[in-house]
């Protein structure tokens, strides 16, 4: 076998073989992502086309301008400025939720949720642990389990529940081996949240299957209307920890900074992890999330949710216009909305994207038990749903003149 040849000044030059390069079996059993489903823009053209309107996309910060001065630099928060702002925290879950936080011991400050998740998952996740995740849910929760080589087992979300979660696969051997339940409350996308009573059933059912309880409650300060959290209940620091967003839940502009508050073996888990995973937190990140705790709700998350609710009423002509029902509930920054006759979701979407080149999500990107449903984003510009709405009412008219003819 030839390696090399010799060129006309003696040297050699080497025929480097193509490396074969397999990505890891994980990827291929990540469930795809939820932008996924939405219709892909065609091409640029000449002929004069109304353009897209996104009403799938989930943005933030939802407001157009959010004020706070540029920082000076960007250098990281000492461990001293990280405890102030746990203290902080520790403080606002005291007065608004009625719980007593130890600030060192109970509290984690790091990246944003979906970083927060995975180094949950690192820390408490071994090849072949069986972890249950919600169907009707975000695929993120999948994702980060599988990454770590654990087994996704799904717990049911449906309309025939009124959204809520059914644990009954839970009491199965399935619950007695375990170890982590994903909850999302409020839900992504119908809003539904459990209720306290809810919530004591699962505290008590996690104790006795010995399941740790990991609750994302990013939008849980979304509505106007308190949401129940987990610590807060009896038992509820044993058995379970909660994931937040300083961006959702105070109010800021979108940085991927987030903390986690309950358990403290969950809470030491979280540290050691960070050793290998740090996460860069800069001062100014604290500067502007000191003034949003202790003026909470403060004048951006005021102003969020009036744009929100605003959305949520444009979006609700739509659904009028459009034969839609909404099914879900306003905890959250999305619509979810039932299709009239329970058509396909994806039929639908294209079918949406086709006639009046409107963007929205199926209900399907969040498992099967979406089929016959929509989410529409509330975080997009309110101008978004008045041209969908004289888009749909244009095009309506024309069809019924036409039928005339």
């Amino acid at each position: 076998m030839k390696y090399g040849t010799a060129n006309p000044e003696g040297s050699t030059t080497m025929v480097i073989k193509k490396v074969v390069i397999d990505k890891a079996n994980r990827l291929y059993q990540w469930p795809p992502e939820i932008n996924s489903f939405i219709p892909s823009l065609p091409k640029p053209s000449l002929l004069k086309k109304n353009q897209p309107v996104d009403l799938a996309s989930f943005s933030w910060p939802v407001l157009d301008k959010q004020q706070f001065s540029p920082p000076e630099s960007l250098q990281a928060a000492d461990q001293e400025q990280i405890n102030g702002l746990k203290e902080e925290l520790a403080g606002w879950f005291q007065s608004y939720h009625g719980v007593k936080i130890d600030p060192l011991k109970e509290i984690y400050i790091g990246g944003s949720i979906s970083s927060l998740l995975f180094s949950i998952a690192l820390a408490f996740v071994d090849n072949g642990d069986i972890a249950f995740v919600p169907d009707l849910g975000i695929p993120l929760y999948r994702r980060v389990i599988t990454a770590c080589g654990g087994e996704p087992v799904t717990y049911s979300i449906t309309q025939k529940n009124d959204w809520l979660p059914d644990f009954e696969r839970i009491h199965t051997s399935l619950g007695r081996i375990a170890g982590v339940l994903f909850l999302n409350s409020p839900h992504n996308p119908t809003g539904a949240e459990l209720r306290e009573k809810d919530l004591v059933d699962l505290i008590w059912l996690a104790g006795r299957e010995n399941i740790m309880v990991v609750n994302d409650a990013a939008y849980g300060a979304v509505s106007d209307r308190k949401h129940t959290s987990l610590i807060s209940l009896n038992g509820g620091k044993r058995v379970g920890v909660e994931v937040y967003s300083f961006a959702y839940h105070f109010g800021l502009a979108g940085f991927p900074f987030g903390f986690v508050v309950g358990n403290r073996e969950v809470i030491q888990g979280l540290k050691q992890v960070s050793q290998m995973v740090p996460h860069f937190i800069p001062q100014f990140y604290i500067d502007l999330a000191l003034p949003s705790i202790r003026q909470f709700p403060d004048i951006n998350q005021k102003e969020i949710r009036t744009r929100i609710a605003r959305n949520s009423v444009e979006c609700h002509k739509l659904l009028n216009i459009m034969g839609y029902e909404k099914s879900g509930y306003d905890m959250v920054p999305f619509v979810w909305a039932k299709i009239k006759n329970r058509r396909q979701a994806n039929a639908m979407v294209a079918l949406l994207y086709r006639r009046y080149r409107l963007l929205v999500l199926p209900g399907t990107a969040f498992g099967g038990g979406g089929e016959g449903f929509l989410r529409f984003s509330l975080t997009v510009p309110t101008q978004s749903y008045s041209t969908a709405v004289e888009r749909v009412q244009k095009r309506n008219k024309r069809v019924k003149l036409g039928s005339r003819k």
